[in-house]
């Protein structure tokens, strides 16, 4: 797991961090290591620290991942492209609060 990706979890979930590691390593075997990171941070972004919010997301990833990452890099209802997960949380900005 990348650093950036361990980190933000850590401190978005706090308590709950755990839980997510294991669904992130779930998701991984899953997909038997085709998970991105990039779709793995969209997936932590679009929780914003609920653990509830997390699992729905993953559910839907495992429908059509795309789905996430249009929420989480497309703004609505204009479609521009805002974030870029192939990005690191460090160069987004997002590692500097509990919640960015």
């Amino acid at each position: 797991m990348a650093t950036d990706i361990y980190l933000k979890v850590e401190r978005d979930f706090g308590e709950h961090a755990a839980e997510i590691h294991l669904a992130i390593a779930e998701l991984d075997a899953k997909t038997k290591g085709l998970i991105s990171p990039r779709l793995v941070r969209a997936l932590i972004y679009l929780a914003n620290g609920d653990t509830t919010r997390f699992h729905e997301k993953v559910k839907l990833a495992q429908t059509d991942w795309r789905d996430v990452l249009l929420q989480a890099e497309y703004s609505y209802p204009e479609n521009t492209h805002v974030r870029d997960f192939n990005k690191t949380f460090h160069e987004l900005g997002m590692l500097k609060g509990k919640s960015t």
